[in-house]
């Protein structure tokens, strides 16, 4: 097998296995589609290089101009080979600058037909094929709520809720569209009747997760109005200060970043540290936890 073959091929069973086993701590926590294929394109950011239009009208001047630098030499060493001259270093000119060089994430086609080919199996007994806690209710509430945390999709919210983040943060989970229904009535209730419980949305690094704060803010889904919502969602400015995403995601990408792109401990990390004060999803990630807002939370 060639080698163009061998990289059409992709990884092999055992190796996508491993990733598998990776992302899933050896079939310890759920995982979702964005997880696997985060780990899978670290390091394979796809660089292609062109030359532009501007490139291309660079090439077709250097070639008049060495055109008219001939027939000078040949018949006119005065202005003729002086324009020949410009246009040819114009022409390099437009060249340099002409040649466009792009990155792109790697492909997630090879993730997805892995995923199909194999959904249900039971090498994947803890993968998130799509939200299945519409039923589930108050099994999935804390022991005690200190917070609320709304997420965009309803995916996202069986992530956390199935990996036991409602207990690790002491909160109530919701998605968007107030799923699961069980948690979303738990949560007016607890928003009813206190006026200092803590609302965090998280969101993933597009247009229109950034958005979401403000459609929170007219939910009919919960009671938000004038409550002071946390954005701890993910922004295009974050990913590239996030290692494991900035190995996977070039920046033209970093407004096509889903949320839980991020592994389950470094989301973990990052919403701890917004419960504890710190700023953002980012802020958190690192540890920078306002002082004042640690000393509280100790």
């Amino acid at each position: 097998m060639s080698e163009p073959d061998l990289e059409l091929a992709g990884p092999s069973e055992a190796e996508w296995l491993s990733l598998v086993r990776e992302v899933s701590a050896d079939n310890t926590r759920y995982f979702s589609e964005n997880q696997l294929y985060c780990r899978y394109a670290r390091g394979k950011v796809v660089v292609t290089r062109y030359i532009s239009r501007r490139g291309k009208l660079g090439l077709i001047l250097i070639a008049v101009g060495l055109l008219i630098w001939v027939y000078g030499l040949k018949r006119d060493w005065g202005l003729t080979l002086v324009l020949g001259i410009a246009t040819t270093l114009t022409g390099v000119a437009q060249v340099g600058a002409g040649v466009v060089t792009r990155r792109d994430p790697a492909p997630r086609e090879p993730v997805t037909r892995w995923l199909e080919k194999r959904r249900g199996e039971a090498s994947l007994p803890t993968f998130l094929a799509g939200p299945t806690l519409a039923q589930q209710g108050a099994e999935l509430r804390p022991a005690r709520v200190e917070c609320l945390v709304l997420v965009e999709h309803d995916l996202l919210a069986d992530l956390l809720l199935k990996n036991g983040a409602h207990e690790a943060l002491s909160a109530l989970v919701v998605s968007e569209r107030g799923y699961p229904e069980a948690l979303a009535r738990e949560a007016q209730r607890v928003l009813d009747e206190r006026s200092d419980l803590k609302v965090i949305a998280v969101h993933d690094s597009t247009e229109r997760g950034v958005a979401s704060k403000a459609r929170w803010a007219a939910s009919p889904v919960l009671s938000l109005a004038g409550r002071e919502i946390v954005d701890a969602g993910l922004f295009a400015a974050d990913v590239g200060q996030i290692e494991e995403l900035a190995r996977a995601f070039p920046a033209s990408a970093f407004t096509r970043v889903p949320l839980d792109a991020l592994s389950l401990p470094t989301l973990l990390a990052g919403l701890s540290g917004v419960t504890r004060g710190a700023f953002s999803l980012s802020t958190g990630i690192h540890g920078e936890v306002p002082a004042a807002s640690a000393e509280a939370a100790a």
